[in-house]
C-alpha cells in the first residue's frame, strides 16, 4: 500500500506542477487560440486527474 500511496502522491504534485507551468504559460501573450485552446484542455485534464487521485487516496485511506 505504501507504494501504491507514494506513487499516487508523487503523481498528484506532478500535476499540480504541470497546472502552474500551463497557466503561467497561458499568460504570456505569445500563443495562438488553439494553443490556448488545448493548455486549457490540458489544465481542465489535469484537474480531473488530481480529483480521480484524491478519490484513490481517500479510498486506500479507509481500507486501512
Amino acid at each position: 500500500m505504501n507504494k501504491e500511496i507514494k506513487s499516487l502522491t508523487e503523481a498528484k504534485l506532478q500535476w499540480i506542477n504541470d497546472i502552474k507551468m500551463y497557466k503561467a504559460f497561458l499568460k504570456s501573450k505569445s500563443q495562438t487560440s488553439d494553443v490556448k485552446h488545448g493548455s486549457s484542455e490540458y489544465i481542465s485534464m489535469a484537474e480531473n486527474r488530481i480529483i480521480d487521485i484524491n478519490q484513490k487516496l481517500k479510498e486506500i485511506k479507509n481500507e486501512s
